[in-house]
């Protein structure tokens, strides 16, 4: 363990870096720093800190800027999260307060503030849909020609879609299909519902419901296309790229052309978001994959209905202002599960509203 004064000078050092980006000397310490101690103390301190590790000298007559175990030590023992000014939580506050209900349009946007306000490459994972096991699924007309179409699993509501209705398709029809879906489905694994089964599945229901109405069966593709799509990721979505660009340890187009090749290969993304529940912070050499063994990956689950399902990540240099990169992760994972919950809310009521409706007596 770090004696109490050669954690100051680390956290020190690591602090300077962070805000200058140049390598930092015992006299740039001295002078900004109220360590307590002489420079030349400081300076043997910091040559001991390099001995250890914790630091390393770039050029012989340079300062001296954190190590990967340097930045891992102040991440798990000297770092202080701090809450996000007013300003910026205002800004994420948007999120669950914009009423968006389409999940490609709510992630985008959480991409776009992640990127604007860490100055970082954000990613986002949408929630996956292949987990639980299917319990039901509605069809909920919501004006003419549009219904929507709610999945249900025993863990509670993953996903919904918009679908346009057929001319002549009526509410009865809805209902026949959603019924014959849920009956032939309910009780399987969502990721056992393969595009093989729900080919067979459609196969029946044509045999059944093309000789009453042929316009029936675009809608049932519609639906199976869906249902064959739901237990795959939603894809990622990427903001802030350009902000690569503005660091300065990226100024080597080799790096950035690495960094770029892996922001197009999709399962190379879904490996570097494979993270627990939490907060999860991987500096430099502790990634896996050598594009970005000179970043640091920070992650934070959201919730939908109390369960994590999926990923909210800052990508950046090793020298990363990792206070304020948490703290803004943490807050935007916050306001995303708010913003899932309030969909989940705004669904139940249709569907409760609509199974009000059926009751009443015509």
């Amino acid at each position: 363990m770090l004696s109490e004064r050669k954690q100051k000078v680390l956290e020190a050092v690591v602090r300077e870096y962070i805000s200058t980006a140049e390598p930092v000397g015992s006299r740039t310490l001295f002078r900004r720093h109220n360590l307590g101690v002489s420079s030349a103390t400081i300076r043997n301190e910091m040559a001991d800190l390099e001995e250890m590790g914790y630091l390393e000298q770039p050029h012989t007559s340079a300062g001296r800027i954190p190590s990967d175990l340097g930045y891992r030590f102040y991440v798990d023992n000297l770092m202080q999260t701090d809450p996000l000014p007013k300003g910026e939580q205002e800004l994420l506050r948007q999120v669950p307060a914009s009423g968006i209900t389409e999940t490609d349009i709510l992630l985008s946007q959480v991409s776009r503030l992640l990127s604007q306000v860490s100055n970082y490459i954000s990613l986002v994972l949408g929630p996956r849909a292949d987990r639980g096991v299917l319990r039901t699924l509605k069809l909920v007309p919501i004006e003419e020609h549009v219904a929507m179409a709610v999945l249900f699993t025993d863990r509670g509501k993953v996903e919904s879609r918009v679908l346009v209705l057929p001319p002549q398709v009526e509410p009865e029809d809805l209902e026949g299909l959603a019924r014959y879906f849920t009956r032939r489905l309910a009780g399987r694994p969502l990721e056992e519902i393969t595009g093989e089964l729900l080919g067979v599945l459609y196969a029946e229901l044509l045999e059944d419901y093309r000789a009453k109405r042929a316009r029936l069966g675009e809608l049932a593709q519609a639906l199976v296309n869906w249902l064959a799509s739901g237990g795959r990721p939603v894809r990622i979505y990427t903001g802030g790229t350009q902000n690569i660009l503005r660091q300065p340890e990226f100024q080597d187009l080799e790096k950035v052309r690495r960094l770029l090749a892996l922001l197009e290969e999709e399962e190379l993304l879904y490996k570097l978001l494979e993270r627990e529940p939490g907060v999860t912070v991987t500096i430099g050499q502790e990634n896996e994959l050598p594009a970005v063994r000179e970043c640091t990956v920070v992650t934070s689950t959201y919730c939908m209905d109390g369960e994590p399902v999926g990923v909210l990540a800052i990508l950046g240099p090793t020298r990363m202002d990792y206070a304020h990169v948490i703290s803004l992760l943490e807050y935007m994972a916050d306001c995303l599960s708010e913003a899932f919950s309030n969909i989940s809310a705004r669904h139940a009521m249709v569907i409760q509203k609509t199974k009000t409706a059926a009751k009443k007596p015509v």
